[in-house]
């Protein structure tokens, strides 16, 4: 038992737990800070619902045992609800105990059989598995640091896209399930802009000339590629899909909660085609008006990157 924060569980002994009841912090002579912890996502057009069942939030303080958030209520999450900026709350102004954090980690429920996660698409239910995820969490290694006296709010980026995945063979067999293999991204809200842009045809419509149209960004000045596991060449921080609107000729992109820095920004029209098991040579389009594709994004600025894709051949 933790006795840095009395009022919270050492995460080795309980990471298990189903019932996590007190709050964090509080009680302690201790300096402490607050923490407010959010969760996005980054949309999938081939699901409707992709439903994880959060049942606790741990942190792993520097030198010492994990600990979990107490006090922490269960609850069921459709990601697909929170995209384009908005964020599902898990922790509000939480009392902390002041000073550097190695990672946070997501408890998660996702026994067989019993669907409290799950993937709803045109097929019907299908199981979401999470391999260990009541046991040892979704984990997102980065430091995090907690000022004494000082609220920090943090964003989990959950890329869906990136993130489900059926057994091969198993396209349209629920019974099976899908299987997460969670591309998750922890940020520091105060650390982050966004990309924004605009991406228009040579000739007719966005969806008639690009059938699949999707924004790859990359961290720093890369070539772009495909994704891939075993990973091999640049890969993907985020995939961020292109909507093109009902009776509209042009689509739209948004992505947030990227941190200060440089990004390669590709689009391809055939992000349909690129699995993870593959290797899919993939032709990219580079933003108008960016050399080599490399975009500045800046705190708390939003940067625009339009897209022109040709004129089909004739």
């Amino acid at each position: 038992m933790s006795s840095v924060m009395p009022r919270c569980r050492n995460a080795l002994i309980a990471l298990s737990a189903a019932t996590l009841v007190a709050a964090c912090g509080g009680g302690s002579s201790e300096p402490t800070g607050r923490v407010s912890v959010g969760l996005t996502d980054t949309p999938s057009p081939d699901v409707t619902e992709v439903v994880v069942h959060v049942t606790g939030v741990a942190f792993k303080p520097q030198g010492a045992a994990p600990e979990i958030v107490l006090d922490f209520e269960p609850r069921s999450i459709d990601l697909l609800q929170y995209q384009n900026g908005k964020v599902a709350s898990l922790l509000e102004e939480v009392p902390i105990r002041a000073g550097r954090y190695e990672w946070l980690r997501l408890l998660m429920d996702a026994e067989p059989v019993v669907g409290d996660s799950y993937v709803t698409t045109s097929s019907g239910e299908c199981e979401l598995l999470i391999p260990s995820g009541a046991e040892s969490g979704l984990k997102m290694n980065r430091p995090i640091d907690i000022p004494e006296g000082v609220s920090v709010a943090l964003t989990i980026d959950f890329d869906v896209m990136q993130s489900i995945r059926m057994p091969p063979g198993q396209a349209t067999n629920c019974e099976v399930g899908y299987k997460l293999r969670p591309t998750l991204r922890l940020v520091v809200n105060t650390e982050v802009g966004a990309i924004e842009g605009v991406v228009e045809s040579g000739t007719g419509t966005v969806d008639g000339n690009c059938a699949a149209p999707a924004v790859y960004i990359f961290e720093g000045d890369v070539t772009p590629d495909d994704k891939n596991e075993p990973a091999h060449g640049a890969e993907p921080l985020v995939i961020r899909r292109v909507e093109v609107p009902d009776g509209d000729t042009r689509g739209y992109y948004l992505q947030q909660f990227l941190p200060a820095g440089n990004y390669t920004v590709a689009l391809t029209c055939r992000a349909d085609d690129d699995t993870p098991e593959g290797d899919e040579d993939l032709e990219f389009i580079r933003p108008d008006g960016f050399d080599g594709g490399v975009v500045t994004v800046q705190t708390n600025m939003v940067t625009t990157a339009n897209f022109t894709v040709p004129a089909p051949p004739t």
